[in-house]
């Protein structure tokens, strides 16, 4: 029999806290019905003396799919936004805290605020609201950008007393979520991947540095800054490289931004509106791409290249992002070789010594190898930008590192050096490469 709904309850503002375990499957496979259950026991038992204190006050607290947790916090008598805000993120501070010192599971923690309203369903009280699955998928996220904690921007921008610990993870789009998302996090000593002795001036000094570049990053309409990639990279990277100094790990969040603009150089149309869209099918890997849109990698295909290019894709971080304006001068004739690249994206021209046009290169073409090949060892012809393009160039030094990597290129540059002399042979087929 279907239970009687009854709508008594307006409509309210609130914070959502979705806490989920990390790992609970994992942990609870081998026990009893028994072990399980005093295991999570035992879990709720220990948020529930980290929630239950005067300054929370009030909230409702319930288990939520055994591992998982969910605390609404309701405002106070002519408590404002601040006041909520404030309180469940010092909570969720807590909880962190608690992780870090080992005395609480490892747990993810969504932190939003939204409306929500009730009405009893049978014998209890129901809550609805687009609140929680927002506030889930939040939760969720925290697992991609290695937090503890991740909380919407209302939540950041009402808090008060933890400004300057804010660290800005992105502007996110997800499939199950109706509008994009600004989301942010707190680090600071002790938790969060940030050593308990760290220096708190040093990692301040790093929350300024990451949030300074990922201004760049969605950019900001109201201040009409657009997105700049080439920037964000440049600044990301000396990020890392400060935080790995500063703590002797890695932040996971900053990653993440590098893998994205490593796999998408150049942002979508609407990326400054919708930010990164994740939970959608993955973008190829440059190996697989090579490996499709190549012909030249398909001329040199065997199976030991392919796993080399597609299975074993360590090789691809030797492949740096470099960004070039239309008209720029990638190689000139005659140089000593600096690299071979890999056009991402855009369109490139190759001209030889009397400025005679050679090719049109499009996203997918190697240029770069002949000069590696050759007696002279010079390179032996001029590319230039035809338009805006993504290019991504291993040097000289790291390409000696990958002795399967030179084998490829070094087919690809016999393959293109009978192709020369063919074309030579017949005038009209000139158009190709002979870079």
């Amino acid at each position: 029999m279907t239970e009687k709904v009854t709508r008594n309850s307006p409509e309210r503002e609130v914070v959502i806290l979705m806490t989920d375990m990390v790992g609970y499957s994992q942990v609870s496979s081998g026990m009893t019905p028994e072990e399980i259950r005093d295991f999570l026991i035992d879990y709720h038992g220990r948020i529930h003396h980290i929630i239950h204190r005067e300054e929370c006050i009030p909230f409702e607290i319930e288990p939520s799919a055994g591992d998982g947790c969910l605390v609404i916090f309701d405002k106070r008598p002519g408590e404002d936004r601040a006041g909520i805000c404030s309180r469940a993120l010092a909570t969720a501070l807590r909880m962190a805290e608690a992780i870090a010192d080992g005395s609480l599971a490892p747990t993810r923690m969504g932190i939003l605020l939204g409306p929500i309203t009730e009405a009893q369903l049978g014998t209890r009280m129901a809550k609805f609201g687009a609140s929680f699955a927002v506030a889930n998928r939040l939760e969720e996220l925290c697992g991609h950008f290695g937090t503890d904690l991740l909380m919407d921007r209302e939540v950041a921008r009402h808090q008060k007393g933890f400004e300057k610990y804010l660290v800005t993870i992105a502007k996110i789009s997800l499939t199950s979520v109706q509008h994009p998302m600004n989301v942010f996090t707190l680090y600071k000593p002790g938790i969060q991947n940030c050593p308990v002795h760290v220096d708190e001036a040093g990692l301040l000094k790093f929350i300024r540095m990451k949030n300074d570049a990922m201004e760049f990053f969605s950019g900001n309409l109201m201040l009409g800054i657009e997105p700049d990639f080439p920037r964000v990279r440049e600044e990301l990277l000396l990020t890392q490289k400060y935080f790995r100094e500063l703590t002797g790990r890695e932040d996971a969040g900053t990653e993440r931004i590098l893998e994205y603009i490593r796999e998408t150089p150049f942002p979508a149309d609407d990326f400054d509106q919708q930010g990164m869209k994740l939970m959608e099918k993955k973008r190829d890997s440059l190996g697989e791409r090579l490996f499709h849109l190549s012909k030249e990698l398909l001329r040199a295909m065997n199976p030991a290249f392919y796993h080399a290019l597609v299975v074993d894709t360590e090789w691809e971080r030797y492949f740096k992002l470099e960004w070039c304006k239309k008209g720029a001068t990638i190689i000139k004739i005659d140089s000593v070789p600096d690299g071979i690249y890999y056009l991402d994206s855009g369109t490139a021209l190759a001209f030889n010594g009397e400025g005679e046009l050679l090719a049109t290169m499009t996203a997918g073409a190697i240029f770069g190898e002949m000069a590696y090949f050759g007696k002279a060892q010079k390179r032996t012809a001029t590319v230039t930008a035809k338009t805006d393009v993504v290019l991504r160039r291993i040097s000289t030094e790291d390409f000696k590192k990958l002795p399967v990597i030179i084998e490829i290129f070094e087919r690809i540059a016999r393959a293109r050096q009978r192709e020369i002399a063919e074309n030579l042979q017949h005038p009209s087929d000139m158009a190709v490469s002979s870079v």
